[in-house]
């Protein structure tokens, strides 16, 4: 072969080498720049594909669907769920403070059903369930597998039934079982009253729709009988509730400033402060906010609030520690709803409350709680707290 023949040929080869290479790196270019690596629906997509196409039985596309929604949220939190229109319709009601159960809040902690708190008055109340103990079976049914949603079912039922719990409790070398008959539930979230030297003694039991404007007609009814000279909150054993109605309780004692940030994944520009707006209704009066282990959520979110705007001193023991939003996003094709976690709580001065609580100023032994005789140490704590401000209070 002529030298002119061969060099032709090698110029040739490695021109389409460069063409090749060149459209090699342009794909690899393409993808990085457009991000077309396959996303999740495509995977669901094919997996789906192959079952339609494949599996051996006919299939219920529905039921698969949800399922599929199931296992999603599943691998997220456990406060994320699936949920049909009855238990939509549960939610709702709970809202409002109108159920059938037994009166308990649940969490999940380190794999094991939490009791958060007690409702005040409620069937478990009564049956001396206590913050802290650990569900470890329903009706002889271990929790062990269970959702949360799906222990909510086993525990709620129709007024009148009976439901057994077993329950782990530290201290005792034995689990302990309780049984409990269920009943229909009007929760109030306010009870209020007039204390020796004028001060209020609130209980919130647990933040619904209108626990603000309950709470503030309260102190405004007790207030034309005494000039109100304290507040006394009690947001013990307070499982929480609505975000909307922590923010409007806090902001009856706010004159200014943020009460609480919500933040998303999405970082700064997904961060939302809920703002003071109204004028202090209790002006230049001392505030004392009792928690515990038991109060969570919504509870945490106006004692971190008034702790950090130094409007009230905190007396008990560090909170519970849930501090996360969840959000009923628009109704599924399925007619069915999910509840996802969307944001976290952070206080006026970004103390995240997630997994860490709110830290009381004056610490109270758990233990110390309630006397034989029927006396109140965080009570009386508390008293003691609003007698240091020299406001009349004696």
């Amino acid at each position: 072969m002529e030298p002119t023949s061969r060099l032709s040929l090698l110029t040739q080869a490695c021109l389409l080498v460069s063409i090749l290479s060149g459209v090699l790196l342009g794909v690899v270019a393409f993808r990085y720049l457009n991000n077309t690596e396959p996303t999740a629906e495509v995977y669901v997509g094919q997996a789906l594909e192959q079952i339609r196409d494949h599996y051996v039985e006919e299939i219920d596309e529905r039921k698969l669907a949800q399922s599929a929604i199931d296992g999603m949220l599943g691998h997220l939190d456990h406060y994320s769920i699936l949920l049909d229109s009855v238990q939509l319709s549960q939610l709702q009601q709970n809202a409002e403070g109108k159920f059938s159960g037994v009166g308990i809040e649940v969490d999940r902690r380190d794999g094991n059903f939490v009791v958060i708190a007690p409702i005040a008055d409620s069937p478990a109340y009564h049956a001396g369930i206590k913050a802290g103990d650990r569900l470890k079976a329903v009706n002889e049914q271990s929790t062990a597998e269970l959702a949360i949603h799906q222990l909510a079912e086993l525990i709620k039922g129709k007024a009148g039934t009976e439901v057994e719990l077993t329950l782990i409790r530290e201290g005792l070398a034995e689990p302990l079982n309780v049984r409990i008959v269920r009943a229909q539930l009007a929760i109030e979230s306010v009870n209020a009253q007039l204390l020796d030297n004028n001060l209020v003694y609130a209980q919130l039991t647990k933040f619904q729709r209108n626990s603000a404007r309950e709470l503030s007609s309260a102190l405004a009814r007790l207030g034309t009988e005494m000039p109100v000279q304290g507040l006394i909150l009690d947001l013990r054993n307070n499982p929480g509730g609505l975000l909307s109605s922590a923010v409007a309780v806090a902001d009856l004692f706010l004159q200014r400033g943020v009460i609480v940030t919500t933040r998303k994944r999405r970082g700064e520009s997904g961060q939302q402060h809920f703002r003071a707006t109204l004028d202090d209704i209790l002006p230049e009066r001392p505030i004392a906010v009792l928690i515990n282990a038991g109060s969570a959520s919504a509870a945490e979110v106006v004692a971190a609030a008034l702790k950090d705007h130094q409007r009230g001193v905190l007396v008990g023991t560090r909170s519970f520690g849930k501090g996360s939003v969840q959000t009923i996003m628009p109704t599924l094709s399925l007619q069915q709803t999910i509840k996802l976690t969307t944001a976290e709580y952070f206080s006026p001065q970004g103390h995240a409350i997630n997994e860490v609580g709110v830290i009381p100023d004056v610490s109270i032994e758990e233990s110390g709680a309630r006397t034989t005789q029927g006396s109140d140490p965080w009570l009386e704590a508390a008293i003691a707290e609003l007698q240091k401000v020299n406001l009349g209070v004696e």
